[in-house]
């Protein structure tokens, strides 16, 4: 595969259907569904957290009488690929295979920059999209962990959700504007 944007479609297809199939095999066995609801607190406002004060999302809630139980999705199966090589605008970009809903992010930039770049792009990739149906994938990201800095290089665990492709490609824009020199997606460390 030589394309950027097609690798990830590749990555995110294979994680969204499964996790649809899951989905509808939850609806055929009766089970009420909230699709990726957000995290709030006591409130209701979005519960915000860590250094960089970002909200999260579940993968589901099953309804139970008048409450829900937040659910997660693990995927039972990883696309494999060789791992590839881009270059573009003075960004180098490695993508490893790794889940959609959980890669590890490694940025190599000055920390401050690439904290606040980060910061900035999950707090727009949580909000779904203006068109999505409420019983539908909500198209949105769910979570990003505080940064580890070791030098000048920013490791953060990553979890898409069903963000679209272009909202991840924006990802590498927002880095490459923050100063970042190389970007890889790849496993978490175990």
């Amino acid at each position: 595969m030589t394309d950027l944007a097609e690798l990830l479609a590749s990555v995110r297809t294979h994680y969204v259907d499964m996790f649809e199939a899951a989905l509808a095999e939850l609806r055929e066995k009766g089970h009420t569904l909230i699709i990726e609801p957000p995290m709030v607190d006591a409130e209701g406002a979005l519960a915000r957290e860590g250094e960089l004060n970002l909200g999260a999302r579940y993968d589901l809630a099953m309804v139970e009488g008048d409450g829900a139980t937040p659910s997660m999705f693990s995927p039972s199966r990883m696309l494999n690929f060789e791992p590839e090589a881009f270059h573009g605008a003075g960004l180098d970009i490695v993508v490893a295979p790794f889940q959609w809903d959980n890669v590890r992010i490694a940025i190599d930039g000055e920390p401050k920059a690439i904290t606040a770049a980060l910061a900035e792009w999950f707090d727009g990739a949580l909000a779904a999209p203006d068109d999505v149906k409420e019983d539908g994938i909500q198209r949105a990201a769910h979570f990003l962990s505080d940064p580890e800095v070791d030098g000048r290089t920013s490791l953060v665990q990553a979890d898409f959700g069903t963000v679209d492709v272009h909202i991840v490609m924006a990802l590498f824009d927002q880095l490459r504007l923050a100063g970042a020199s190389r970007v890889e997606l790849g496993l978490p460390d175990v």
